[in-house]
């Protein structure tokens, strides 16, 4: 799945892209640690092992992310959710390991999931500032998506999102004119 495919299924249309509406629309439950914990047999210290700040898994045919919400930000575990929802739109939990590059497919779905280049394009973003503020992303994620925001992509999906967010790029650009 695309970005694009999860924001049509989930009903995303806007910025910031809340990560864990959308899972929960494509019927994956998001649970914290301290939830996962109450329900299952690990303790804090091998939940550490498996990851510090989140993972999903597959129960059955139950997809669920569980993330750490004592980890760092707001911002990072945003990042942590589209990443894990990455991995589970994207197939790698029925493969027999998750490799190096289903990390970096997952990290690059997260990015262009939390930050879609097309509509940052379309509203003119010209900072990684603006990138973060209006993404609700990290200013380290934002660094990278800005130095990638006009780098040639397909121009079909890319119009293709554009579309899909045109109320609110409309939005944006009319309420930017009266931005001192």
């Amino acid at each position: 799945m695309t970005p694009l495919e999860v924001y049509e299924k989930a009903g995303v249309d806007s910025l910031p892209v809340d990560p864990i509406s959308a899972a929960n629309a494509l019927g994956i439950k998001v649970i914290s640690y301290s939830s996962f914990l109450n329900i299952a047999d690990v303790d804090i210290e091998n939940l550490y092992k498996k990851s510090r700040e989140g993972f999903s898994f597959k129960y059955g045919e139950q997809y669920c992310i569980v993330v750490n919400e004592k980890s760092c930000g707001e911002k990072r575990r945003r990042f942590t959710i589209a990443h894990e929802l990455g991995h589970i739109v994207l197939g790698h939990l029925e493969l027999p390991e998750i490799t190096k590059k289903c990390e970096n497919e997952a990290n690059f779905f997260a990015s262009e999931f939390l930050a879609p280049p097309a509509v940052l394009e379309a509203c003119g973003v010209n900072s990684v500032a603006e990138i973060s503020k209006i993404c609700g992303i990290s200013a380290g994620c934002a660094e990278i998506v800005f130095s990638n925001l006009y780098k040639n992509c397909n121009s079909e999906y890319k119009n293709l999102v554009k579309n899909h967010f045109s109320d609110y790029i409309l939005l944006y650009n009319s309420a930017k004119q009266y931005i001192v």
